[in-house]
C-alpha cells in the first residue's frame, strides 16, 4: 500500500504566512502540520512508501524538511514536484496524484490525504473497514450540528454505509457526514482515475480545485463506494482564522 499526501497548493487565504512557506509546514505546537499527518499514515503498517506532492515553488522547503529527519524516516518518503510554479499554473489535485502514480509506476492500493487536515481518525480502523468492504472508501467526519453541513462537501449514505450521492455545500443537507479529504482507493480504481482524468482534460474541466471528490462522484454512479464515519477531532485549515484556532 502507498500513501500520497497532497501539498501542492499555494494557500493564498493564509497570506502572508504562506507566501514563502507551504501550509503543510506551518507549525502547530512546535512541529509542522505535515509531521502529524505522517504520524497518522504510519499507523497503517501496510503503507511502505509515502509520496508528498509539492509545487515547484516549495519543493526545496519540503526537501529541507525531509533532510532533517532520521534515515529510516527519509527512506520511506519521496518529495514529488507537481511542476506548478504559480497559482495560475495549477492543474488540480487529480493531476498531482497522477504525476506520482505515473512517475513511480504505482500499482497498489493508495491512501490519499490532503495536507491541511488534522484529525483523530483511527487509521487502522479505517483501513480495516476498507478491507472488509473490499472497495474504495472515504473517511467522513460526523458533524455535531447538521446546520454546519452547508459549509462542506457532504456524503449521503444508505444504512450499510454505502455512499448514494455527494453534494458540495448543500443548502438543505440530508446528512451530517463531511468529506474530509482522506480516501482509501483500491488498486483497480487507480486505472479508472487515469481514465477519468483524461476524459475531463479533453472536456476542458481541469482547474486548480479539480480534486478527488469529482472522481468519487462519478465512481459512485457505477460501483459501490463506502463512507467510514468518525467523530472526535477534524480540523480543516483553510484560513488564517482556522490556523489560529488550531494553534
Amino acid at each position: 500500500m502507498k500513501a500520497i499526501i497532497l501539498c501542492a497548493g499555494y494557500a493564498t487565504r493564509l497570506y502572508p504566512l504562506t507566501e514563502n512557506m507551504p501550509k503543510a509546514l506551518l507549525p502547530v505546537k512546535g512541529k509542522p502540520i505535515l509531521d502529524y499527518l505522517i504520524e497518522k499514515v504510519n499507523e497503517v503498517r501496510e503503507v511502505d512508501s509515502i509520496y508528498i506532492i509539492s509545487n515547484s515553488r516549495f519543493y526545496n522547503n519540503f526537501s529541507e524538511w525531509l533532510s532533517k529527519k532520521q534515515e529510516n524516516y527519509r527512506d520511506k518518503i519521496k518529495i514529488v514536484d507537481s511542476g506548478s510554479d504559480s497559482v495560475d499554473d495549477q492543474k488540480g489535485p487529480i493531476n498531482d496524484c497522477l504525476i506520482a502514480i505515473n512517475k513511480f509506476g504505482i500499482d497498489d492500493d493508495v491512501l490519499f490525504l490532503y495536507g491541511d487536515n488534522l484529525f483523530s481518525l483511527d487509521m487502522k480502523k479505517f483501513i480495516d473497514f476498507s478491507k472488509e468492504k473490499s472497495s474504495t472508501c472515504l473517511a467522513c467526519y460526523e458533524l455535531s450540528d447538521i446546520k454546519d453541513a452547508s459549509k462542506f462537501g457532504i456524503a449521503n449514505v444508505a444504512e450499510n454505509n454505502k455512499i448514494t450521492d455527494m453534494e458540495e455545500k448543500p443548502q438543505q443537507p440530508r446528512s451530517n457526514l463531511a468529506v474530509t479529504g482522506i480516501y482509501m482507493m483500491k488498486k483497480e480504481d487507480i486505472s479508472k482515475l487515469k481514465e477519468f482524468y483524461e476524459k475531463s482534460k479533453a472536456e476542458g474541466r481541469l482547474k486548480p480545485g479539480f480534486g478527488l471528490t469529482y472522481f468519487v462522484i462519478e465512481l459512485i454512479k457505477k460501483q459501490e463506494v463506502y463512507a467510514f464515519s468518525f467523530s472526535g477531532e477534524w480540523l480543516d485549515i483553510g484560513s488564517k482564522e482556522d490556523y489560529e484556532k488550531v494553534k
